[in-house]
């Protein structure tokens, strides 16, 4: 049976300069090898892979693996610009910082589910509740090369108590703010959760609001709960609020309670007690 990932691309051209001096010739050494597009990597993956970069034509938003075929994000990067949900130009690509190599993107082919459609008010803007912006989208074809990242279904009074007892919360995403962010996964760590916010945000209960700061592109992206070199998806980054004056900003989106049972019993795991 034909392998869905064939060969690798030929090896990207490596660029020399020379620079002839009299009757000396010397060759400079700054030789440039560009990033080459692999349909495979050649080496081991972080843990870290099943966080990519979901790519449409009029922006980015991140999103991770939780099965081969399957991808979970907002549902609100589904939109773009418009009040139309779309896929059709769509792609997801895992890993995009792995040295040398830049993984091949694959297709979004379906919505699989998600909690919105969210709809315009009457002025024209689209709007939705915070807890219902997630979305699962299949893929094509599979990625069998990177370890898919489990969902655990828990909500926010249970990550306090997970937390108390050593777990830590953090979030990843592809955010784009300077010429070389949006191709390097970035990961805010130690999160601490914001307790009442839900009531003074109007974000619903069992919404994950916490002190990590997001930007532009990191919408998608999970909220991992880990416990020693386990690491679990508890919700998705949607959207984020400011405090202080603007000075501060905070993180928040949809605990897995609303969205885990949806997507089937696999993808499911259970942290040690």
């Amino acid at each position: 049976m034909p392998s869905l990932f064939p060969t690798r691309l030929p090896a990207a051209k490596s660029v020399c300069i020379f620079l002839l001096t009299g009757m000396l010739a010397v060759t400079l050494t700054a030789c440039t090898k560009s990033v080459e597009t692999v349909d495979r990597p050649s080496g081991t993956l972080p843990w870290t892979a099943a966080i990519g970069r979901l790519d449409a034509q009029d922006g980015s938003c991140s999103a991770t693996l939780i099965k081969p075929d399957l991808i979970l994000t907002a549902s609100h990067c589904l939109y773009g610009r418009g009040n139309q949900a779309r896929i059709t130009d769509f792609s997801f690509t895992p890993a995009l910082d792995i040295g040398r190599e830049r993984l091949k993107a694959v297709k979004v082919t379906e919505v699989v589910a998600m909690g919105w459609p969210i709809k315009p008010d009457t002025s024209g803007k689209l709007s939705g509740a915070p807890k219902d912006d997630w979305a699962a989208l299949r893929i094509s074809p599979a990625i069998d090369f990177v370890t898919p990242l489990r969902i655990e279904k828990v909500g926010v009074e249970d990550i306090y108590q997970r937390m108390e007892k050593g777990a830590t919360l953090s979030h990843g995403g592809y955010g784009v703010y300077g010429a070389f962010s949006g191709k390097r996964l970035q990961m805010r760590q130690n999160c601490q959760l914001i307790r009442d916010a839900d009531e003074m945000l109007e974000t619903g209960h069992d919404v994950i609001v916490n002190s990590c700061d997001v930007i532009p592109g990191d919408s998608g992206g999970p909220i991992l709960l880990s416990d020693g070199e386990r690491h679990y998806v508890v919700g998705v980054v949607t959207n984020f609020w400011g405090a202080h004056g603007g000075k501060d900003f905070s993180s928040f989106g949809p605990s897995s309670v609303y969205f885990a049972d949806k997507l089937g019993a696999d993808t499911a795991a259970t942290l040690a007690p």
